[in-house]
């Protein structure tokens, strides 16, 4: 009985992971794939996450996405040069705004 009772109380105290705080390795990819974000996409990625402008439709995502799926989704689908691309479209820009949302 006290043994089902100390299990119950350890299962019951582990913390809840939040989707919408990335863990550290997830959060050292996104750092590496936005230091291979050419300069003009990053800062074009800024101005949109100041005005609030998040293109999450272009990579299949919607806007209740938690941070860490995006965050992989986007990674993941990184080119080597750097570079995000739906078909034959350059969307960069759209994807360094979703990593750095997925920052904050």
């Amino acid at each position: 009985m006290i043994r089902v009772f100390i299990l119950a109380i350890a299962i019951y105290a582990q913390p809840l992971v939040d989707e919408d705080v990335l863990e550290p390795s997830v959060r050292n990819e996104v750092d590496r794939a936005l230091t291979l974000t050419p300069s003009n996409d990053f800062a074009r990625a800024s101005a949109s996450i100041k005005e609030g402008k998040v293109d999450f439709g272009l990579f299949g995502l919607t806007n209740g996405v938690s941070k860490t799926d995006a965050a992989i989704s986007i990674v993941s689908s990184q080119r080597s040069d750097g570079r995000w691309y739906s078909g034959t479209n350059d969307v960069t820009s759209a994807a360094a705004a979703i990593l750095m949302w997925s920052c904050h």
